[in-house]
């Protein structure tokens, strides 16, 4: 009987698949019919018997054996995903069934500027921590610091384009605290913690930026002397599209894709005279930020691939 079941989408090829295995093949068949004309005869030898029994069972065996558990197994399916990075210390087993190559574990980490020194960043764990503080002995100037982890990228294709996705969870605080009276100031202070995306093409000596994609995690906002002391911590998370970002790569180069966790304190303060302010004692000038982030994985997607 026919079955046309092409508007399932099931072609004639797929319902070939179906078909089993005949229970003997021509060979088996004809053991057994050797056996069975065997048993017409009277006055043969037990022996003879014998003989024609272990040929077809010999033969029944190997028959079954061809069939019995065979199947098709790719063993490309549990290796090590080619998009997914992890941390240099983190177990494989936690993320697939198939041990992480090394190069598939991040690569380097960095803080900055040397002064900060409280700055954590560890390829290890996958962690980060940015701290930075306004100069109350000069509150006009801003502050930035940074703290980052990397992986080495080698593209597969000649010319294309990937989509750089790091996992992120952070936390922190912002601090802002203007009660530096009877002294008026002009401007005002914010506190901002962001996240950004780079890529560095590898050169010798150093790395060349191409590129990179910045993300607001949280700001205090813009305060000046009318606000009230202000403290507030934050917490949120990033994955997949939401933190991402294109990047045009080149088969035979060496990219590192890098994801930062910076905090900043942006500062327009002056005195109402228009001077700079004196330095204040910290006690009635308080503005700093603290971000710390775990980055557990890193995808790096084929976005496009223009030249294979």
């Amino acid at each position: 009987m026919e079955y046309d079941n092409f508007a399932d989408g099931i072609t004639p090829k797929a319902m070939d698949s179906l078909r089993l295995p005949a229970a003997f093949d021509e060979v088996a068949h004809a053991t057994a019919l050797d056996i069975d004309a065997f048993l017409k005869q009277d006055g043969r030898p037990a022996a003879a018997l014998d003989a024609r029994v272990a040929a077809h069972r010999d033969v029944t065996l190997t028959h079954l054996l061809s069939h019995h558990g065979k199947q098709s197994f790719d063993t490309n399916l549990f290796r090590w995903p080619p998009s997914l990075y992890i941390p240099k210390s983190a177990k494989a087993s936690d993320y697939w069934i198939s041990p992480a190559p090394d190069d598939h574990r991040y690569g380097l980490d960095w803080t900055s500027p040397a002064s900060a020194t409280a700055n954590r960043a560890s390829r290890n764990d996958g962690t980060l921590f940015s701290f930075s503080q306004l100069d109350n002995g000069n509150a006009r100037s801003a502050q930035s610091s940074e703290s980052g982890l990397g992986i080495f990228y080698q593209p597969p294709m000649t010319l294309g384009v990937i989509d750089f996705q790091p996992q992120v969870d952070c936390s922190g605080t912002l601090r802002t605290l203007l009660e530096f009276f009877p002294e008026l100031a002009a401007g005002y202070v914010e506190v901002k913690a962001q996240l950004l995306l780079a890529a560095w093409q590898q050169i010798p000596g150093g790395f060349d930026l191409l590129g990179f994609r910045q993300f607001d995690v949280a700001t205090s906002g813009r305060r000046d002397q009318t606000f009230g002391p202000e403290l507030r911590p934050f917490k949120t998370s990033f994955s997949g599209p939401s933190l991402s970002a294109p990047f045009v790569v080149q088969r035979g180069r060496t990219y590192l894709l890098g994801v930062v966790n910076r905090v900043s304190v942006i500062s327009t303060l002056i005195s109402n005279t228009g001077k700079s302010l004196p330095a204040i004692s910290n006690t009635l000038l308080r503005v700093w930020g603290s971000m710390n982030c775990v980055v557990p994985q890193i995808d790096v997607v084929t976005k496009r691939v223009d030249i294979p």
